[in-house]
């Protein structure tokens, strides 16, 4: 039996019963009493107590009160007008058996029932069987109970809101989800309490619309919510609004699906796909690495970036790509044992906190190298199971900008990525090829116009005197005779430069020539090569000035140095008429890619260059003109002058103008 409960007073209830006796005396499952607290005895129960107990009024009144309303409740009805009519009324509720051995659940109400002098010891009540009830509330808390656990045990959230949008429901799996108790959302405000403030006003105004709407009772709709960690989640919902018969909305019902999983690889197989396409596209490799970097971008944090690639054969790194916030463009160098290397050698992907980079150093796996990073990782590139290269991202800050997520995720592009390099350094090695072929075909096919067309001229020179002197030498003068050897002599000299240069320029474009550079003193190569040219000189009376420091020393190859200068100072021999000047100067020091550099002038009085065959002479078109001598010439002095040039590290320029005279120029690194 249960205790019993407060209930309000039911003084007023009472006299409506004792008003309306004949009809409700006789209503099934309720019955009247009269009960005596003296003789605790009743003196009354309505007909329907045989319904609910089973027992007739005459087997009743032979059990007592206790026995056909429960026990115990006679001693509290004892007190309810034992003493004074003032005493609150009595209510309880408790199960009673039958005398079929049924139990039932009953409600029993009391009240004081004082006679006329407000005085006296009955007690007035009625029991009402609540049974069917109980039962009924019993199989709705049931079928509760199992809705409650179909919904917990779904695969999607479910939620509740009423219209101001707090959480009147939400199941397991929404909570589980979010990272809260469901005790934590249960009448919060959806909408203040998980959704990220920048998309609050947009989901207000589709509540709005499903709320207010006149149709609009159902939405879908994709966004994120923010979970108690602060991680955002990408739910995809479908809204239901529910109203009564006057149209009025009562709630909403969302369920909706995580699909940030799904988001992720679409927006990955997206990355995947516009870099496979950009590695067909006729950009460069530079560009394309660029590329590559602002597709990472859009999957996470990529500020700090970097690709390098390894070449097994030469054990060297390169780093094509690298921007970084703190670190200047990385040199191509040694296998060493920096972070990469490291990636390299093991062939598999690496997160690096400070922590772990300390371990690495103290186990001896790696040497600490540029600026100290919070977060390192990095991914190996793959072709078949080579490793070419590694790719890179870095925080110098905050230590939690990359994860395992994000390692996951570039591991997953990271074959793509490799594949699409590969192909694009093929593409473009392939592009250089053609390149490089087509340029030795045209080299070719300028140097079979040159031996057929401008040695001619000396050959046919050189052929016309010497048989001048074997068929007709009897009849020739002294001076004639001089004249036509000393023709030839000049012939067979020219003839002698054009073949050497020809056999430099051949062996130079098939990589025959050996470079080896060391420190040179430069006044000592200019001394050789002006002894060299002294005799053309001198025939023209010309002038030559050297200026520059007498211990000055240069970094260069001595062949390619002396072609050089021997090239320029033949071409201002050449081209300057008689009596004029030619000064060597060498004196300014210039400063570029982190070395110093001398600059060297081979200046002339000449006849100068007009600006369409200075154009030529960059392009690499080989031509040429006869000097003010008529003396001959190939176009390939030039040539190999900027190819020499460029081998040892320095820079070609030319300035020129008709009738003035022209300024070679040209740089050499002064340091090893």
């Amino acid at each position: 039996m249960d205790k019993k409960q407060s209930t309000p007073k039911y003084k007023d209830v009472f006299l409506e019963l004792e008003r309306n006796k004949n009809l409700f005396f006789n209503t099934p499952h309720t019955v009247f009493y009269k009960f005596n607290n003296s003789s605790l005895k009743s003196s009354y129960f309505s007909p329907s107590i045989e319904e609910l107990t089973g027992y007739s009024k005459k087997e009743l009144k032979e059990l007592g009160f206790n026995k056909a309303i429960g026990s115990d409740v006679a001693s509290e009805l004892e007190h309810v007008n034992k003493n004074s009519v003032k005493t609150k009324e009595y209510y309880s509720r408790y199960w009673i058996e039958t005398k079929g051995g049924e139990w039932k659940l009953v409600e029993n109400f009391a009240y004081p029932d004082p006679d006329q002098n407000n005085k006296g010891e009955m007690v007035s009540g009625f029991i009402r069987d609540l049974t069917k009830l109980n039962n009924f509330i019993t199989e709705l808390q049931f079928e509760n109970n199992k809705l409650k656990a179909i919904i917990d045990m779904a695969e999607v959230i479910i939620l509740v809101l009423d219209t101001n949008g707090n959480v009147q429901m939400i199941n397991k799996k929404a909570c589980q989800l979010l990272g809260y108790r469901c005790e934590e959302l249960i009448g919060k405000n959806w909408f203040d309490y998980l959704v990220p403030g920048r998309i609050k006003d947009e989901l207000l105004n589709l509540a709005n619309s499903i709320v207010f709407g006149e149709e609009k009772d159902y939405e879908y709709h994709e966004n994120p919510v923010l979970c108690k960690n602060r991680e955002e989640k990408i739910i995809a919902w479908h809204n239901k609004a529910y109203r009564n018969e006057d149209g009025k909305i009562l709630f909403m019902l969302s369920s909706g699906e995580d699909i940030t999983d799904k988001k992720n690889d679409e927006k990955i197989q997206q990355v995947i796909s516009s870099i496979l396409q950009a590695s067909n596209s006729e950009s460069d490799i530079n560009e394309f690495f660029s590329y590559i970097h602002n597709s990472i971008k859009k999957l996470m944090t990529a500020e700090n970036f970097y690709i390098s690639l390894y070449d097994k054969n030469t054990e060297m790194i390169t780093f094509p790509y690298f921007v970084d916030k703190y670190d200047p463009d990385q040199p191509p160098k040694k296998f060493g044992k920096g972070l990469t290397e490291y990636v390299l050698r093991k062939g598999e992907s690496a997160l690096v906190d400070a922590k772990k980079d300390k371990q690495l150093v103290e186990q001896g796996e790696t040497e600490m190298i540029g600026t100290p990073t919070s977060i390192w990782l990095g991914i190996p590139l793959k072709i078949s199971d080579f490793t070419i290269g590694a790719l890179v991202v870095q925080d110098y800050e905050n230590p939690g900008t990359y994860t395992e997520k994000e390692q996951n995720i570039l591991e997953v592009i990271a074959y793509s990525i490799s594949r699409a390099i590969e192909r694009k350094r093929l593409e473009e090695e392939r592009r250089g090829l053609i390149k490089k072929l087509e340029k030795l075909n045209t080299s070719k096919d300028k140097l079979f116009s040159l031996i057929s067309h401008d040695l001619r001229s000396p050959f046919n020179s050189l052929l016309g005197f010497s048989e001048i002197l074997t068929t007709e030498y009897e009849t020739l003068t002294p001076d004639e005779i001089k004249e036509y050897i000393r023709a030839i002599y000049d012939s067979s000299k020219n003839l002698f430069g054009i073949t050497n240069n020809l056999l430099q320029f051949s062996r130079f474009q098939m990589g025959k020539i050996e470079f080896k550079p060391e420190v040179l003193n430069l006044k000592r190569i200019i001394n050789a090569t002006l002894n060299l040219l002294k005799g053309n000189a001198v025939k023209k009376q010309l002038s030559i000035e050297v200026d520059m420091n007498e211990n000055i020393n240069v970094f260069a190859d001595e062949d390619m140095l002396s072609s050089i200068l021997q090239n320029l100072l033949s071409n201002a021999i050449k081209f300057t008429q008689k009596r004029g000047d030619i000064k060597i100067i060498a004196k300014e020091i210039l400063e570029y890619e982190g070395r110093e550099f001398l600059r060297v002038e081979v200046k002339d009085s000449g006849v100068g260059i007009g600006d369409s065959e200075i154009k030529k002479i960059f392009e690499g078109d080989l031509y040429t003109t006869p000097g003010t001598e008529k003396e001959f010439g190939t176009g390939l002095g030039l040539q190999l002058v900027k190819d020499f040039i460029d081998k040892n590290g320095g820079k070609f320029n030319l300035k020129s103008k008709i009738n003035e005279g022209s300024t070679f120029s040209f740089t050499v690194p002064v340091k090893k």
